[in-house]
């Protein structure tokens, strides 16, 4: 008799710990978020005393905390980053925008910010200020970089060459030497690190190609509940102003709002 209830004790306790586990979990049981980013997309998300900063980690980071979920960032390059997330050994990614192809793919939460491209050209360029000056000419991007895929779209008749490199740091240096003649990438992003980090470059006028950004998910049903919950929390973050002022400190304006509208 009591070997019987001893396992039935032990039966209740396992039935227990799996009901405690199951929760609302979305693509995580254990209520960890794996992120993949890269250490080195200042004001996205760059490293700075060992912790990773930026716009949109801080909209992640108060999205998952308001969910009780914990983030463990999963830090490479930009290939490196796409690669974990796309073999699933990352939940998701961080500043990924939203495209057709992508959207076949891969399930989006609610838009939490509006991506717009814009050209960096050499501090000295006086003649590039729009997609129109840069036709018959070379375009540095990041391999992967949705910004690329922007400019061509925007580049109907094939004029545009674009090049692509593994890192931005190398591109700098290549549109200020005169080795490309501008960069693709997103405007908001290149005027923050103009401003702040000193970079050999300066923006063309023209901005262009608005992208919605959201976090994406593979396609499962765990996920598809993550993705609600995550929404709520968005819709509730754009209603009490926590993402205007997230903008607006790593900004000075409010890029979770379209300016096509």
């Amino acid at each position: 008799m009591k070997r019987v209830l001893g396992l039935f004790v032990l039966l209740m306790m396992l039935a227990l710990s799996a009901c405690s586990n199951g929760g609302t979990a979305g693509a995580a049981d254990d209520d960890v978020i794996t992120v993949a980013t890269t250490p080195d997309g200042y004001p996205q998300n760059y490293m700075e005393d060992d912790e990773l900063k930026g716009f949109s980690v801080d909209v992640y980071k108060a999205i998952f905390e308001d969910l009780g979920y914990e983030i463990e960032w999963e830090t490479t390059d930009w290939s490196g980053a796409l690669a974990s997330f796309e073999t699933g050994k990352a939940d998701t990614l961080l500043n990924f925008a939203v495209t057709p192809e992508r959207a076949e793919k891969y399930d989006y939460t609610d838009t939490y910010y509006f991506s717009r491209a814009g050209l960096g050209v050499a501090e000295n360029n006086t003649e590039i200020e729009s997609l129109e000056d840069v036709k018959g000419k070379k375009v540095g991007n990041v391999t992967g970089s949705n910004y690329g895929e922007v400019l061509k779209e925007q580049d109907s008749e094939g004029e545009i060459e674009i090049v692509n490199y593994e890192g931005a740091d190398v591109i700098h240096q290549d549109v200020a030497n005169g080795n490309v003649d501008a960069y693709v990438t997103g405007r908001e992003i290149l005027l923050a690190q103009v401003k702040d980090k000193d970079i050999p470059l300066k923006v063309a006028a023209e901005a262009f190609g608005e992208k919605e950004v959201a976090l994406p998910f593979a396609k499962t049903e765990e996920n598809a509940q993550l993705i609600e919950e995550i929404n709520s929390t968005i819709v509730k973050f754009r209603e009490d102003g926590t993402l205007t002022e997230i903008s607006n400190e790593w900004f000075g304006e409010d890029v979770t709002v379209s300016q096509e509208n």
